[in-house]
């Protein structure tokens, strides 16, 4: 979801950006036209025409990330054109377009891009016969650091916010609005790909008599500790989340040999799980491998009514959805 969202964001930015950037070089053209200076008007409508381009495409594809590094490279080098190619009239597009770069890709990207173009700048453009180079590289400077600063602090809330987001607070594994939307994106990936996909229900067993004898301090860090020896079991596109209480959901992508697999993990967790007094605690698992035409209430369902029959078989064992 909140990948979602960031997606909208970016893009609403992208076509905010691509609307009051043609806005503003479309008057150019026409004047730069009339006075007869062609090559400065063709460089003009060349940037209109692909941030235009650009635009629409990252509208229709969704490839946000993608479009933006072009697009950010691609008004660099327009800016250096123009500045090449129309003298001091055209020096202070310069700045907001590398202010613009810090919208559009990542803050240390934005500077390399930045860097690489008021470099090539220096070297192509005879402005620095009319203006001070000192200065130049000073403001351009001042003007880059302020922007990746702020830029950099936006990447760290955004990252902070998909964390309180998506993390369970407690035991650090992924949150139920997380699953729902990984449960969705795998199902999407079966369903087109033919992509096998598990998903298992984990229940720890008699979880309150833990709690009851040694207090919820203990349950709780008995929680993360089961989040800890569980993770460092799985894959790295295994994702688990917390259900509720001390059950979890386990999300596994093409996984062969299911069976053998749910069977070490159970052993593992069986192993390495303890009470303080050194005793084991096991764990149920209600396992459903996806079948065609699975949604994601009927998986979740399936789950929960093979765990249902796992503990009825006494705990401590996995029980396979057959349906």
């Amino acid at each position: 979801m909140i990948n979602q969202l960031q997606q909208k964001y970016q893009l609403s930015l992208f076509l905010l950006l691509g609307t009051v950037a043609i806005m503003g070089v479309f008057p150019f053209v026409v004047i730069r036209y009339l006075d007869g200076n062609f090559i400065a008007a063709s460089i003009d409508i060349t940037l209109i025409l692909g941030i235009v381009a650009l635009v629409a495409y990252a509208y229709f594809s969704k490839k946000i990330r993608i479009v933006s590094a072009i697009a950010a490279v691609f008004i660099n080098t327009g800016v250096v054109a123009i500045v090449i190619a129309n003298g001091i009239d055209s020096f202070l597009w310069v700045y907001p377009v590398f202010a613009s770069t810090f919208i559009l890709v990542r803050p240390l990207e934005a500077l390399c891009i930045n860097f690489v173009a008021g470099v090539a700048m220096v070297a192509l453009s005879d402005i620095f016969n009319t203006i001070s180079l000192n200065s130049f590289v000073i403001t351009i400077l001042m003007l880059s650091m302020s922007a990746f600063i702020h830029a950099s602090h936006g990447v760290k809330q955004f990252l902070l916010l998909k964390k309180l987001n998506t993390i369970d607070e407690l035991t650090g594994a992924f949150n139920r609005r997380a699953m729902s939307s990984d449960i969705k994106a795998a199902l999407s990936n079966a369903e087109n790909n033919g992509i096998e996909q598990l998903l298992a229900i984990l229940d720890l067993d008699y979880f309150k008599t833990v709690n009851d004898k040694f207090g919820h301090a203990v349950g709780d860090q008995v929680l993360k500790d089961f989040v800890t020896i569980t993770t460092s079991h799985i894959g790295k596109y295994d994702r688990l989340y917390r259900f509720g209480g001390e059950e979890f959901v386990l999300l596994i992508p093409n996984m062969s040999d299911q069976h053998m697999f749910i069977d070490n993990l159970k052993t593992a967790i069986k192993q390495e799980l303890k009470t303080p007094d050194g005793k084991e605690i096991t764990v149920s698992f209600g396992v459903a491998p996806w079948v065609p035409g699975t949604t994601a209430d009927t998986w979740l369902q399936r789950a929960d009514e093979a765990l249902y029959l796992a503990k009825g078989q006494g705990r401590d064992c996995a029980v396979f959805s057959n349906k």
